[in-house]
């Protein structure tokens, strides 16, 4: 009896090894066939990336790509044992000669590859700007307002209220002269209130002074698609395209027409986005 209890053990251990052999043959065999999927399948998630159009001392930023990273991404799926985009992971192909190596070079669009725009507004005055950024708040848009050093000096409270609420504030030094004091100074009370995002300086036409000084503080300079200080809604419907940057003089004109410019970007199917997502490479 001895025997036989022994022999059946030994068969009990053969029969466990032979399931345990085909089972971990059968999940080798899953996990080698999840590599491959992901391997033949990764090519269709794959975004390549967009080369900046430089031309002269004009620039308009480029994109980023992306591609699988085969190996994280099968490391997440071989969890589940089967493909799932969800738990795919991607790792970045950037791009050559982007904007942080061209500061020298006037910012004229966002990147074409996508249907965005952004709004910029002159805060040469403060009658109306409430009125414009409670509409921007209800349509949950972030935007630039460029102040000189006047404005900021007479509406300081204000201009901290925008850094918080998410709006850019660009830095038109003392009545866009940026030679003068006040753009240093500006610059530094901006940071210091909050704003992750001030180093933009302004100008409607190419200035090589302007974009000499501007890029010598680290600052990039835009030159807008539009300036539009009169009938704006008729000229932001005009100058509508991929990455147009939109400058609006606040005036009772805009006041009035702001909530029909923006309904009709949004039905064109454009997004609105803050200034340095446009830019984002």
């Amino acid at each position: 009896m001895k025997q036989g209890f022994q022999i059946l053990g030994i068969l009990t251990l053969l029969i466990g090894s032979i399931i345990y052999t085909d089972k971990v043959g059968l999940v080798s065999k899953m996990s080698d066939d999840l590599l491959t999927e992901i391997n033949e399948k990764s090519d269709n998630y794959e975004q390549k990336s967009v080369a900046p159009i430089i031309n002269g001392d004009t620039i308009i930023p480029g994109k980023n790509g992306r591609e699988v990273d085969v190996r994280k991404s099968y490391q997440k799926m071989r969890q589940i044992g089967y493909f799932n985009e969800r738990l795919l992971v991607y790792k970045e192909t950037p791009i050559k000669k982007s904007l942080d190596k061209n500061r020298d070079k006037f910012i004229i669009s966002g990147s074409k590859s996508e249907k965005s725009v952004t709004l910029i507004f002159r805060a040469n005055n403060n009658h109306y700007l409430d009125n414009i950024v409670s509409v921007l708040k209800e349509s949950n848009i972030k935007a630039t307002f460029f102040i000189d050093s006047e404005f900021l000096e007479a509406n300081y409270n204000d201009v901290i209220k925008l850094i918080m609420k998410g709006h850019t504030v660009g830095n038109l030094s003392n009545k866009g002269d940026y030679m003068h004091s006040d753009f240093a100074w500006m610059k530094t009370i901006i940071v210091n209130a909050g704003s992750q995002h001030n180093n933009y300086c302004y100008a409607e036409k190419k200035d090589t002074l302007v974009l000499k000084t501007c890029s010598a503080q680290s600052s990039y300079t835009i030159i807008p698609t539009a300036v539009i200080s009169n009938m704006p809604f008729i000229n932001a419907k005009n100058n509508l395209t991929e990455g147009a940057m939109l400058s609006f003089y606040i005036n009772p004109e805009l006041d009035k027409e702001i909530v029909n410019i923006i309904n009709y970007i949004k039905g064109k199917g454009y997004k609105i986005k803050s200034l340095e997502n446009l830019l984002k490479e």
